[in-house]
């Protein structure tokens, strides 16, 4: 009789666990945590994720989608649902933005190390930085490249014009 309580207790305790399954869910790109993703299994829910994207999931026969925000949802046979989960971002962001107008660039914004693309040189303090460099020989591509655009000019001005031929 005391065997058979045990391995009573014993199943009551192990069954759950093999019913349930440990997801993680990411970012496709970044591979960051999602927090409060959403598993919906026809129409009900029946997980989220922790702040860490980690979500406990019953296994039951049906249909899951996994619901973000700001991020598509993906659809699994709840048989198959992989281990970890990457969801694409459906925002996009960008580093920096320049606005031009009828007079040339009007608002400057920088990237996040505060380096000011536009002037060369850092927001805060410092100076130039393409100066330092020139010091040691350095020059920009694209100060290269305008040399080389003014010299092919200077070639083509410089070069004998094709006469017309003449008709009689």
């Amino acid at each position: 009789m005391k065997y058979i309580t045990v391995l009573l207790f014993l199943a009551f305790f192990v069954l759950p666990v093999g019913a349930q399954q440990m997801i993680s869910v990411v970012d496709y790109d970044m591979r960051d945590p999602i927090g409060h993703a959403c598993f919906i299994l026809d129409g009900d829910t029946i997980a989220y994720t922790s702040p860490q994207g980690i979500a406990v999931v019953p296994k039951r026969p049906g249909i899951v989608t996994v619901m973000a925000n700001d991020y598509k949802s993906m659809i699994f046979i709840a048989d198959s649902i992989p281990a970890v989960i990457r969801l694409k971002s459906e925002i996009k962001k960008l580093d920096e933005v320049f606005v031009f107008g009828k007079l040339g660039l009007r608002n400057k914004f920088t990237d996040n190390s505060g380096y000011d693309r536009i002037q060369g040189k850092y927001a805060g303090a410092g100076g130039d930085l393409n100066a330092i460099f020139r010091i040691f020989g350095y020059r920009p591509a694209s100060e290269k490249r305008r040399e080389r655009v003014k010299k092919n000019l200077e070639a083509f001005d410089k070069a004998p014009s094709i006469p017309e031929p003449q008709t009689k």
